[in-house]
């Protein structure tokens, strides 16, 4: 009976879950999110701390924090970062993509997702190699390699009739799954232009879950998610104005698209308004703070059939770029005793 019970919950809920990735509206500024190859686009270090709330106020909405990092390794004669060196500057300027040389990138990614009754907790490892093939463009290619819990959250389900002994009994059997798994991509950019295409979830494993007493292999499965983003930035001075979209394709499952522009005032402010084919519009403001930090907020309002039951959702991006440092002039002992025996004499 147990089994049944499970079999079903994880059929009717389970393959909606495993068919998407989280829908970050964050992606136009940090390509790595999705895809392993866009890490090392500029030759500094990027980490971000993404914290997503969907669908606020619909109660039990999904909830998302996202940990990222990635950075050139510099091995051999590949490229190796660059001077950032703020300065204690506000709104910095941010890095520039640079193009032309070999890149060796690395990264990695925790992610904290829960969508429903489920919960996922992932890390990932990434690996990406950059070629100059034309003058001023680079193409890259990438894979990511990690590893994946699910698990069912007895506190977020709701049970028709609160004294049923079998639900109760079933419930508090700790029922998980832990897998790997991996994610490819690949990046052509230069001169303002930046394309991506990615997959994720690529070995497709089944959804089986496991807990005290229970094993339930499901007809479920963690199908492959395929993205393309598209951007490019036209230049205004200091300023850019930079069109693009992004699609998310899902076998299974309807097609989604982000498009829109954002404007990034004088390199270092921006602000961006994407429409999504779900029938939200994701309205976004970001700025370099002082010294190497960056923040961004983005408001997705809901104007579909959600929207008589949510306000919307809430995503907030909080990076640091970190680069070579310009070293302090030091003057040495030597010279300072020598001025010192001068002004004597």
């Amino acid at each position: 009976m147990k089994t049944l019970l499970y079999s079903a919950l994880f059929f009717v809920t389970g393959y909606v879950v495993a068919q998407q990735e989280s829908h970050f509206a964050s992606t136009f500024n940090n390509p790595y999110v999705y895809n392993p190859a866009a890490g090392g686009l500029a030759n500094v270090a990027q980490v971000d701390l993404i914290t997503r709330f969907q669908w606020v106020g619909a109660g039990g909405g999904p909830k998302t924090i996202l940990l990222s990092g990635h950075s050139v390794l510099g091995v051999g004669n590949s490229a190796t970062m660059d001077k950032y060196d703020t300065k204690g500057k506000f709104m910095q300027a941010l890095p520039t993509v640079s193009t032309g040389t070999l890149k060796h990138v690395v990264g990695g990614k925790i992610m904290s997702d829960e969508i429903g009754v489920f919960n996922k907790v992932a890390a990932y490892g990434s690996y990406a190699i950059h070629l100059p093939v034309v003058k001023d463009f680079n193409l890259g290619v990438g894979i990511g390699l990690g590893w994946s819990n699910y698990r069912i959250n007895a506190n977020r389900v709701v049970l028709h009739d609160s004294n049923d002994d079998t639900y109760l009994s079933a419930l508090t059997n700790t029922t998980q799954q832990h897998f790997f798994d991996a994610n490819v991509g690949l990046v052509f950019y230069g001169k303002g232009l930046m394309f991506g295409a990615s997959a994720n979830q690529v070995f497709g494993n089944k959804a089986r879950f496991k807990g005290k007493n229970v094993d339930v292999s499901t007809q479920s499965s963690y199908v492959r998610n395929y993205i393309l983003n598209l951007a490019y930035g036209i230049k205004f001075g200091k300023s850019v104005l930079e069109p693009g979209v992004i699609a998310h394709f899902t076998t299974g499952a309807p097609s989604k698209f982000d498009f829109g522009a954002r404007f990034i005032y004088n390199n270092a402010t921006w602000l961006g308004v994407y429409g999504r084919t779900s029938s939200n519009i994701v309205f976004q403001f970001g700025t370099t703070l002082v010294e190497n930090l960056y923040l961004s907020y983005a408001y997705e309002l809901s104007v579909g059939r959600i929207s008589n039951a949510a306000t919307g959702s809430h995503e907030v991006q909080l990076g640091i770029f970190l680069g070579k440092r310009t070293p302090k002039a030091k003057v040495s002992a030597d010279v300072d005793k020598g001025s010192k025996k001068s002004k004597s004499q």
